[in-house]
This record gives C-alpha cells, sequence and structure tokens, in this order.
C-alpha cells in the first residue's frame, strides 16, 4: 500500500480505504501469485464507490511495469477477467523501462490495484483542448473478492477486432461529464456496445478513451465501426502514438439512433506526419458540436460496437 491507504480483509473481501489527495497514491498490493506463470486470465470481484478506472498493475523483477484499465461504475460489484494480452507496459516518465520489452509472466513478482481516480485528480489543466475533468477528492473505497489466477490456453483474439464489447466490463474510461456503461444486443446497434452519455456544453469536453497500447495493430489500414447517437452530433476521433503524435478526423452521426457504419482510412487521419499503427496508444473520441456552433447544454447518447481495423 501507499501513503493514504488502509488494507483490511473481513469476510473473503479486501477493502482498501484511501484518501486521495494530490502526490499521493494507494495501493492494494500483494506477491505474484506462484501460479502465476502459467496464467491465461487474472479473475475477481471488483467495487469502488465512486465512479472510476481501476489498474491492475504486474511488475516485473528487473524492471517493466504492465497495466490493464476497467471502468468502474460507483457501488456495483463487477466480475473482471483479465487476459495476459489485456496488460501493456507503462510507459510514463517515472515507470521503470523493461529490458525485453514485453510481459514475462514469470518474472512478475508482484501484482496491485488501484483507483486511477487517484491520479486524475492531479491531472494538468490544457487550456488548449477544454476536457472535462473530475477531480475526486476525500476518503474513497475500493473492495476485491476472489482474486485467483486462472490457468490453462489462453484465448486468441480475433483478427483486427480492438473491442466486441462481449465481456461485462468496460476497458474505456472518462475523465468526467460522461455516464458510461455497456449495453448487450438490445442496444440501438443490436449488438453489445459501448453507451456513453452527456451534455453537449461548449464550455467543456466530454472524452471517451481507450487504451491501445496493448494491441498488435501493425498493418492496419483503416478503422471501423458502428455508432448511433441520439442526437445529430460532429464527433472527433483521435489517437494518440507511444511517441507523443496526435492524430485526428471527423464524422457526422446522424442521430435518432440511426445505425451509422463507419470506415475511416488512417492515411486520412489529419496530425503530426502519418499513422503508424504499430504506435498507436489510445483512441478517444469527443463531441464538439456545441464548440462548432451547435445547441450547448443539450443531453445526448451514443453507443459504439464492433471496433476493429482493418487492411
Amino acid at each position: 500500500m501507499g501513503p493514504g491507504g488502509v488494507l483490511q480483509m473481513a469476510d473473503g473481501v479486501a477493502t482498501l480505504r484511501y484518501e486521495i489527495k494530490p502526490g499521493q497514491l494507494a495501493l492494494a498490493a500483494m506477491p505474484a501469485p506462484e501460479n502465476l506463470p502459467r496464467m491465461r486470465a487474472v479473475r475477481f470481484r471488483a467495487r469502488t464507490d465512486h465512479n472510476t478506472p481501476v489498474a491492475v498493475v504486474l511488475n516485473e523483477r528487473e524492471g517493466g511495469r504492465y497495466s490493464a484499465v476497467f471502468w468502474s461504475a460507483a457501488n456495483v460489484w463487477q466480475q473482471i477477467e483479465l487476459t495476459p494480452a489485456d496488460f501493456a507496459l507503462a510507459d510514463g516518465p517515472k515507470d521503470p523501462p523493461d529490458p525485453d520489452g514485453k510481459l514475462d509472466l514469470d518474472q512478475v513478482q508482484g501484482v496491485a490495484i488501484a483507483d486511477v481516480g487517484q491520479v486524475i485528480a492531479g491531472a494538468p489543466v490544457n487550456p488548449d483542448f477544454p476536457a472535462i475533468i473530475e477531480r475526486a477528492s476525500g476518503m474513497h473505497t475500493l473492495a476485491i473478492e476472489k482474486f485467483e489466477v486462472v490457468e490453462g490456453s489462453r484465448p486468441t483474439a480475433a483478427a483486427g477486432m480492438i473491442d466486441s464489447f462481449e465481456r461485462p466490463f468496460l476497458s474505456w474510461m472518462t475523465l468526467g461529464g460522461m455516464s458510461i456503461g455497456r449495453d448487450g444486443a438490445d442496444s440501438p446497434l443490436h449488438e453489445p456496445a459501448v453507451r456513453a452519455s452527456y451534455m453537449v456544453k461548449d464550455d467543456g469536453l466530454a472524452v471517451l478513451t481507450r487504451s491501445l497500447a496493448a494491441l498488435d495493430l501493425s498493418g492496419a489500414a483503416v478503422l471501423e465501426f458502428d455508432i448511433a447517437s441520439e442526437q445529430e452530433i460532429t464527433l472527433i476521433v483521435g489517437f494518440e502514438s507511444k511517441d507523443g503524435k496526435r492524430f485526428h478526423t471527423t464524422i457526422y452521426p446522424p442521430g435518432k439512433r440511426e445505425i451509422f457504419a463507419v470506415k475511416l482510412k488512417l492515411a486520412d487521419f489529419e496530425g503530426a506526419g502519418t499513422v503508424d499503427p504499430a504506435k498507436l496508444k489510445t483512441m478517444s473520441l469527443v463531441d464538439v458540436s456545441a464548440v462548432q456552433g451547435g445547441t450547448a447544454a443539450e443531453k445526448n447518447t451514443y453507443w459504439i460496437g464492433n471496433l476493429r481495423v482493418g487492411r
């Protein structure tokens, strides 16, 4: 545990109680289970007392910190199951380098789970991009139960698939100003999807984002997904690469929950040079309708499904 946190065990539930304040990070940590090298997945149930992204971190002995993030809705127990393919090397300025650049399960010495809201609380303001940031503060709890390493052969991901939304939890997050969740086949897309609800504002932008860092997207030429929106919107689709370069393009979903099939050539994204799909780190979606002269303070919901890349 980091400073500001107390880990308590009761009735098989590990509860981390911590205070969110600048410069302080609390986490629930344990030594790596003996069977981790044979891991097909780590499985557990998690609950937080506020809406926040949560990170699971695997620390290697000789450097290398690998993390996977999921979205935790307030006061809801979720079943989480993460495979090795979900974990990406952390590359922040304070993260240790990994000599071989890949996750070696037999070298993992510890597992940690932390509320990413502790990091978001200290995120700097970017005057060039007025993203809404909900900075949590005060005392909070993160509860974990039934943590186990599941052994066996590892599943093979469908070629080109970024997110099919079949799993019961989300690998997406928002910094604030947005309520997100997962819908099943009863969504307006008639397929599993992420649901994002927010107010369309001209003084702050609600951002939906997902990590791509753990995915092998080399050779991709197009980005494809399905979207349905309550309102007609102007949506920026953006990428950030591992070298800090940013790229974007714009789409115009028609509203009224009409299914809109999107197919975007990566070569058409604007930015610093051209998109190298092998270096993509994150994908973001932001509605800029109000900023570009639309109606402000209007509620909207959109759904994204079947997110994939192709050649």
